[in-house]
């Protein structure tokens, strides 16, 4: 039994896709692969998954962690899997799992998912200063955000810890509190990853370290391809 951890991204539709039917988004484009499940055991076996913390509906994101208990495991398999996923989902990362039971490199999923990094923008800003950048001062004032900066030309880049119970959906009540948006259509959010906490205590700069190895030589250009739809694999 191999303990497979993923990363993919979720863009288009199926960003409305609800987090609690990713599972069977995943575990049926398997069967569809050939993949080799691990089931649960019981009256109704499953394929046994995990998932990181929660995404709200119409988010969409770009390295989103699952792990997966599986027989076997190869690159071929996984590029039938991804080539199976329905359109908006596609996997830019991969890793086997290794250690002892009860060791820091085996401790659950979400335990590994310490900070999430997010693109915040307005979607008509209006003119002068903006007031995302005052809001997210406040927020890191408060110790809600551990930083943030600009992300050219998509707005602000900032990174929260505890993904679990900070999700993009934390920082729309916020600036709907402050009157900043009447609601979601007034904001674009997009989740850039979860994983773990790296800090720079000289600096204060903060980063998130994606929780898999990229699938390609460069990452940047498997985060190009979510852009444009492209499988991570497509040839």
């Amino acid at each position: 039994m191999l303990r497979v951890r993923l990363t993919y991204a979720k863009r288009g539709r199926a960003c409305f896709i609800p987090h609690i039917a990713i599972p069977s988004v995943f575990s049926r484009s398997g069967y569809r692969a050939g993949i080799s499940f691990q089931l649960s055991e019981g009256f109704s076996p499953r394929p046994r998954i995990s998932l990181g913390p929660e995404l709200p509906v119409g988010v969409p994101a770009l390295s989103e962690p699952l792990e997966v208990r599986l027989l076997s495991f190869s690159a071929d398999e996984l590029i039938r899997w991804d080539r199976a996923l329905p359109p908006g989902f596609f996997f830019t990362g991969a890793c086997v799992v290794t250690g002892d039971p009860g060791s820091a490199e085996a401790k659950s999923l979400n335990k590994w998912c310490e900070a999430s990094s997010c693109i915040l923008a307005l979607r008509e800003e209006p003119a002068g200063a903006s007031p995302l950048e005052s809001f997210l001062q406040e927020m890191k004032d408060l110790g809600d955000l551990l930083a943030f900066e600009r992300a050219e030309p998509l707005g602000f880049r900032c990174i929260m810890e505890n993904p679990a119970q900070r999700s993009p959906g934390f920082l729309v009540k916020a600036l709907q509190k402050r009157g900043i948006i009447e609601g979601w259509p007034d904001i674009f959010i997009l989740r850039e990853a979860v994983g773990r906490l790296d800090m720079t205590e000289e600096s204060g700069t903060a980063r998130v370290l994606p929780l898999t190895h990229p699938l390609s030589e460069e990452f940047e250009q498997a985060l190009e391809k979510v852009a444009t739809g492209e499988s991570a694999f497509s040839e």
